[in-house]
């Protein structure tokens, strides 16, 4: 007789403590079992995008770049809000200040201080994202990466997922026992694989925000795979 550890609560062939809270339940098979691992996808548009923006400001002195670099931020930080931005989706995420140099001849030749400051911003009207980038030019703006899409709340989509590699792991699982001789299954173990997120957002792709300024830039938001992955172990049955 083999024992699995089944790690989701069953209807059958439960035993348990009526005090425990983590609980093991313990199925006994004596037939022969079926292991599988499946993995379903759903497909739906995105309805956010996250991009990376900032400026970087040269001037003679720290002092200087900094306070250049504070000036145009500060109307960068005001666009992203007045195009419907919301505080909570604008992060600072990275301010430096260094020195610049140019090289000629094998001489060290100091330019001045570079100063950069770069915030994460998020969108979550994307009818509204090219409009959006051209006006981000005409504001100062020096570095854009971006967009990545997702998706704000995708555990519907998950549950869509789910539910597709449990159709497709019964499927399967009946498939094989007939061909072994058996009329059915019962499932014995299932557990979910982790699948972080569970979708894979367009790759990042940076941008000259020279190359968008007078015209509409055109963006193709596409559409995202939602991912499910089940381990699941079936006793044949007769």
């Amino acid at each position: 007789m083999r024992k699995l550890i089944f790690a989701a609560f069953l209807a059958t062939s439960v035993m348990m403590s009526s005090s425990t809270m983590a609980t093991e339940v313990h199925v006994t098979s004596t037939n022969p079992v079926i292991d599988l691992t499946i993995a379903e996808t759903v497909e739906t548009p995105p309805d956010i995008a996250t991009f990376l923006t900032g400026v970087q400001t040269l001037a003679p002195t720290a002092s200087a770049a900094v306070r250049a670099n504070n000036v145009q931020m500060a109307s960068v930080v005001a666009r992203l809000k007045k195009l419907g931005i919301a505080d909570r989706d604008i992060q600072t995420t990275q301010i430096s200040l260094n020195q610049q140099f140019d090289y000629r001849d094998g001489q060290q030749i100091f330019k001045g201080y570079e100063a950069s400051n770069m915030v994460n911003a998020k969108l979550r009207d994307l009818k509204e994202l090219s409009a959006f980038l051209d006006a981000l030019a005409v504001d100062g703006v020096t570095n854009f990466n971006g967009p990545t899409f997702g998706i704000d709340d995708d555990s519907s989509f998950q549950e869509a997922a789910r539910d597709k590699v449990w159709a497709t792991a019964m499927t399967r699982a009946r498939s094989l026992a007939r061909k072994a001789g058996y009329t059915d299954v019962r499932i014995l173990r299932v557990t979910e694989n982790d699948q972080g997120r569970g979708y894979l957002p367009v790759p990042m792709v940076a941008r000259s925000m020279d190359a968008v300024a007078g015209k509409t830039t055109p963006i193709s938001p596409g559409e995202l795979s939602v991912a499910a992955s089940m381990s699941f172990t079936f006793e044949m049955v007769k």
